[in-house]
């Protein structure tokens, strides 16, 4: 997990914004707000979007998904996938669960240890 920050909105200088050191541009929810209220007139993508506001004021990645759909009217199936699970991750904590996390498979008691493979020893040349 990243490491996380608080740091001052860059717009307003006012609220403190949760950051990492990838964050270059950090903005609160409060200065993002109008550019978030637009009309979304597919009936799908209105539902896509339909999310409680706390969501939104958490995470400015779901904040930025958002306001590109409403600046060019599309988003590319990466970012659908990657918002849905971000969402899912969100009503996920606040239903009390944890998030699923993908776990590696431990190698089964019945299973045989390799060998350790010796490695051949370099060949010697004629020429000196």
């Amino acid at each position: 997990m990243a490491i996380t920050y608080k740091q001052k909105c860059a717009r307003c200088n006012k609220n403190y914004v949760t950051a990492t050191w990838k964050t270059r541009y950090v903005l609160c929810y409060d200065c993002q707000k109008k550019e978030l209220q637009g009309v979304i007139e597919d009936p799908k993508m209105k539902k896509f979007f339909d999310i409680p506001d706390d969501f939104y004021t958490e995470s400015s990645f779901l904040r930025s998904i958002k306001i590109n759909y409403l600046r060019y009217g599309d988003l590319s199936g990466d970012q659908i996938k990657a918002f849905k699970s971000v969402v899912q991750s969100f009503k996920d904590r606040k239903a009390g669960k944890s998030p699923a996390k993908p776990t590696a498979e431990a190698p089964s008691k019945t299973a045989k240890a390799e060998k350790p493979v010796k490695k051949a020893a370099p060949k010697k040349t004629g020429a000196k």
